[in-house]
């Protein structure tokens, strides 16, 4: 017997919990909150890895360019402060990643003028989001598909085509938080990764735990590699051995996949778990790789390299991405949507 059948009756206790929960709510026995403003839910029923942050960057910037001013309302999952924290005010990040969180801090700095607030209650930080800024549009609600104490007007719920079913099996026994019948829920679903992976075993997913629900796919885009200050930097002027590769997300492979295709060969890759903290064990695991491969510099994720500032004493370039929808009518499709809910 494996790691992974012993696990399997936890697992079964995990899913009657969380259908436990669910119905507590559809019920009404748990109150579900209107916020002011429509919500927008970003999500998905896996544990990370679904390329959530890019999407909601990409999301969030089509909306502005549609003339409407879109908040994101997040846990902040990882950081250090406590309650409501206002990330971004929407002009400069006024919260460190180590007070905010990655994402957050992450979103505050390539989003100006959307306000970035974290609050473990999103409907206490929708609330303080709406008081603040009374311009506000609609809420995106980050990772917000489990958290149904919100209401919120669409669900868009992301699968990863590099592994649609998450192992197939729930948390602890698999990466499963809900399970596959909650596709169900959606009210988008958007196929994300297909540069990596056939979209066809994430759309027959769809289609049979989702039938009838639109589903979109995306794929993610490198916009570039940038230093410290955020200049652009050319990919072969990183010649192979100079630097070291460094990550702290749920699907390192994603990254090692985006170096690749940008013909970057990293003398070392160092991956840490989601999330990852980088205190003085973590930072000394990279300073040794780059002294023992000769390596003159580190590259790392967007999301790490808001951590990793100030912190070492090489170099650190970051890899920009973006998960685009690559149909066109996806932003006209949501909006429609939300058009159509009643106020």
């Amino acid at each position: 017997m494996n790691g992974s059948d012993l696990l399997k009756p936890l697992s079964g206790l995990y899913g009657a919990a969380v259908r436990s929960r669910l119905g507590l709510y559809k019920r009404g026995i748990f109150p579900v909150r209107q916020a002011g403003r429509p919500v927008i839910s970003i999500g998905n029923v896996s544990v990370g890895g679904t390329g959530k942050t890019p999407f909601t960057l990409w999301l969030a910037t089509e909306i502005q360019n549609r003339k409407l001013r879109p908040s994101i309302l997040t846990r902040g999952y990882g950081r250090r402060s406590r309650g409501s924290l206002l990330v971004s005010g929407g002009s400069e990040p006024v919260a460190s990643a180590r007070e905010a969180g990655d994402e957050p801090a992450l979103l505050g700095r390539a989003l100006p003028g959307v306000p970035v607030l974290a609050d473990a209650d999103r409907v206490r930080g929708a609330a303080r989001v709406e008081a603040l800024f009374p311009d506000v549009s609609v809420h995106l609600l980050d990772d917000g598909f489990s958290y149904v104490r919100l209401a919120r007007d669409v669900d868009i719920v992301l699968v990863d085509a590099t592994d649609p079913d998450a192992g197939g099996a729930l948390l602890p026994s698999g990466r499963l938080r809900e399970p596959l019948e909650s596709l169900a829920r959606a009210d988008l679903i958007v196929i994300t990764k297909i540069e990596q992976a056939a979209p066809e075993r994430a759309l027959a997913i769809a289609l049979r735990y989702a039938p009838g629900v639109p589903v979109y796919s995306a794929a993610t885009e490198v916009l570039g590699v940038t230093d410290g200050r955020g200049e652009r930097v050319r990919p072969v002027d990183l010649p192979p051995g100079t630097v070291v590769a460094v990550s702290g997300i749920a699907r390192p492979e994603s990254f090692a996949a985006t170096l690749d295709s940008l013909e970057i060969s990293p003398t070392e890759t160092l991956s840490f778990p989601d999330h990852a903290r980088y205190g003085s064990f973590r930072i000394g695991r990279i300073l040794r790789a780059v002294e023992e491969t000769g390596a003159t510099a580190v590259i790392t994720t967007e999301k790490d390299a808001v951590k990793l500032e100030g912190l070492l004493p090489v170099p650190i370039f970051r890899v920009r991405i973006r998960s685009r929808v690559i149909e066109p009518g996806f932003v006209a499709d949501l909006l429609a949507r939300l058009a159509q809910k009643p106020s």
